[in-house]
């Protein structure tokens, strides 16, 4: 083995994958560093599954990177073809029924689950099965998780939540919305919006559906917003313990520019 072979073998790459974009970062293993990140916009519409493969491909000829080898290798897929299930009432034989009161679903979908165990629930959904398999034909072995999985274990993991309290993941198109109280997961759900009107709509029937008081109850903000955008500003006009998270991530190697909220879900791996 090379030292160029030595020093790849020794990094996890990880890689997410949205409808408006791919993302991906290098971590090294042994002094715990993200090393290397990206985020690249898709050129087109990927609005079909071969649509989506097509842009993946792209940017794999393009990236030197992502030809090298990996310790690990992990996949975050970013849909909302995804639900909650407690292990309790979980029964891997009826997963296509999870889904089918909130998910347009197909007899010949492939439908998955991550095991989150410490919350005594599982996270079904229906990942990207054509990019798997690209994935596994470009690295061999890999570990793929929904989007939704990544955040809540990551929320979990830098915050002890008494109260009950919010928790939203800006993209580009969509947010990602948790409420957590006593570390439990009380509610997770996934909305597409266009305006600033849309997400504060919803997020504020999330909190009047769950009697949270907008005067009282927190909310703190990750991934594409600041203080500066229309879409914190109008939201603090309803909800004023708003924030944005601002802790630093000190894994972070001084080649990534990035806020502390910005990419949460990949940079907090």
């Amino acid at each position: 083995m090379n030292k160029d072979t030595y020093l790849q073998n020794n990094k996890r790459l990880s890689i997410q994958l949205s409808s408006d974009g791919f993302s991906f970062c290098t971590y090294n293993l042994e002094n715990n560093q993200y090393e290397l990140f990206k985020h690249i916009d898709f050129s087109g519409l990927t609005n079909t599954p071969n649509a989506l493969l097509q842009e993946v491909k792209a940017i794999f000829e393009k990236e030197e990177i992502l030809h090298h080898s990996y310790k690990e290798v992990t996949l975050i897929h970013h849909n909302n073809l995804n639900t909650f299930v407690p292990q309790v009432y979980f029964d891997e034989s009826l997963l296509h029924n999870y889904l089918e009161n909130t998910v347009k679903t197909f007899e010949n979908d492939f439908v998955s689950f991550d095991e989150l165990d410490t919350l005594k629930t599982n996270n079904v959904y229906i990942p990207y099965v054509n990019i798997n398999n690209f994935i596994f034909d470009s690295f061999g072995e890999f570990i793929y998780l929904h989007s939704s999985t990544v955040f809540l274990t990551n929320i979990l993991k830098n915050f002890k939540v008494a109260q009950k309290q919010m928790f939203v993941n800006v993209f580009k198109n969509d947010f990602q919305i948790l409420v957590v109280e006593n570390n439990q997961l009380v509610l997770a759900n996934h909305f597409n919006y266009t305006t600033k009107e849309d997400f504060a709509y919803y997020v504020l029937f999330v909190a009047e559906q769950l009697k949270m008081d907008s005067n009282q109850f927190e909310i703190t903000l990750f991934g594409a917003i600041n203080e500066q955008t229309e879409v914190f500003k109008l939201l603090y006009n309803y909800v004023r313990n708003l924030s944005v998270y601002a802790t630093l991530n000190t894994n972070l190697s001084p080649q990534i520019k990035a806020l502390p909220q910005e990419h949460f879900n990949l940079l907090h791996l």
